[in-house]
């Protein structure tokens, strides 16, 4: 039996912090990442990444002492439980709809909303026939099925979060099914080709494919990347074309509103006459935000530091502005690696305002950026409080972990001009 059954009783076990057993736990498996033994070392790592983000809090700090063999393994555990948390919010979102016993319009609007969440609207008669689809489709699939058999396209600029507004489709439009390639949770539609000769300097010469790369509206990836040495484009002739500069990248900052994007890929431009590209393939690197919480700042206690899983929140000032007050705060994320280099910018995005003592919300008023890093960004908020800072609150709210992901794609038969 459990000693601490038998002398504390079941009710104070029952009231004892859940917590408790976990802080224990997580301080033996850290002693056991040095063993001797190798089993016991992968042993201990397994709980430690099991147990997932409850296990951060124990960890020792990242500035702790500790054999060069136990913080090398911390580390690598600080980012894969960063990377499962992230991927969690991607993997809760349902992908496979049923549209087995939809026989109209309204009811495959509503089995795609109630699989995925996101929602429709638009003017067509809910009670137009479509045909059902016998076996489960990915999202993106799915959608465009229905709106084939509808006659609809989407207007991305109508939509709303978490919803897409559905407009008739002109008559020129071709199938949606047939013009795009779907990779998890996109979906990557050829729109133009654009071939350009320079007679007088032949290696400027280029070939340019617009792609329209549109999002599930619920995925909130916070920052796209198309890494131009994975676009590889075969012809119709044989010929392989690559990208130009093929040591850069395509670099997007997706808009909270609009779950879409157009990207160009610049190649080289092909010789002799092909008709189409066969395959255009390549990568589709996405920063994906993992579980959202919100720090709270008492503005009276001037200077604090807060943390939560991988980010670390700090009010570094507070000061009078003319009428106004300037929070300045700093947000760094830790093991972000890389993937933040380019998508700092998602931070400003970040919902923040201060809750005045009789529960009403401030606004910012304005923002100022005045420091940036590979990990993240200082910025400074105007807010209209009055003369002191008084009970307020800085409300903020951010993700706690990034991680990158990499999606593949193959677009086929592109005609060309």
């Amino acid at each position: 039996m459990d000693s601490r059954l038998s002398v504390l009783g079941i009710s104070a076990l029952i009231s004892f912090p859940a917590f408790a057993d976990d802080s224990d736990d997580v301080s033996r498996w850290v002693r056991e990442l040095d063993a001797p033994q190798r089993a016991v070392r992968v042993a201990a790592e397994r709980e430690i990444l099991e147990l997932g983000p409850r296990a951060l809090k124990f960890l020792p700090p990242q500035d702790a002492k500790l054999s060069p063999e136990v913080s090398k393994r911390l580390d690598n555990l600080r980012s894969q439980i960063g990377r499962r948390a992230a991927f969690a919010q991607v993997e809760q979102i349902p992908n496979d709809i049923d549209l087995s016993r939809a026989q109209t319009l309204g009811e495959a609007l509503r089995a795609i909303t109630g699989d995925s969440g996101i929602e429709f609207s638009h003017d067509r008669n809910d009670r137009l026939p479509v045909k059902p689809y016998p076996t489960p489709l990915p999202f993106w699939n799915a959608v465009d099925f229905v709106l084939d058999q509808a006659k609809l396209d989407i207007d991305f600029y109508r939509g709303e979060p978490g919803r897409l507004a559905l407009r008739p489709r002109s008559p020129e439009s071709h199938d949606r099914v047939d013009a795009a390639a779907y990779a998890g949770i996109y979906r990557i539609e050829p729109t133009r080709v654009i071939g350009s000769r320079v007679l007088t300097n032949d290696a400027l010469s280029e070939m340019r494919v617009e792609l329209d790369l549109a999002w599930m509206p619920n995925a909130n990836p916070v920052g796209i990347t198309v890494p131009m040495n994975s676009v590889t484009a075969l012809l119709d002739d044989g010929a392989i074309i690559k990208a130009r500069n093929s040591d850069s990248t395509i670099d997007v900052a997706p808009s909270n509103d609009i779950p879409m994007t157009s990207i160009e890929l610049p190649l080289d431009l092909p010789a002799g006459r092909p008709s189409k590209i066969t395959t255009l393939s390549g990568t589709v690197k996405s920063i994906l935000p993992g579980e959202r919480t919100t720090f709270d700042f008492p503005l009276k206690l001037g200077q604090q530091t807060k943390s939560e899983q991988f980010v670390t929140v700090r009010v570094e000032d507070i000061r009078k502005n003319g009428t106004l007050h300037e929070v300045r705060m700093d947000v760094q994320f830790r093991q972000a690696g890389k993937a933040m280099e380019s998508h700092r910018g998602f931070l400003i995005g970040n919902t923040v305002f201060v809750e005045m003592p009789d529960a009403t919300r401030r606004e910012h008023l304005g923002f100022e950026l005045y420091r940036h890093n590979e990990s993240g960004i200082g910025v400074g908020y105007l807010f209209d409080i009055g003369d002191a800072v008084g009970d307020a609150v800085l409300k903020y709210e951010t993700p706690t972990a990034v991680a990158e992901t990499e999606i593949n794609f193959v677009i086929r038969d592109i005609a060309l001009p």
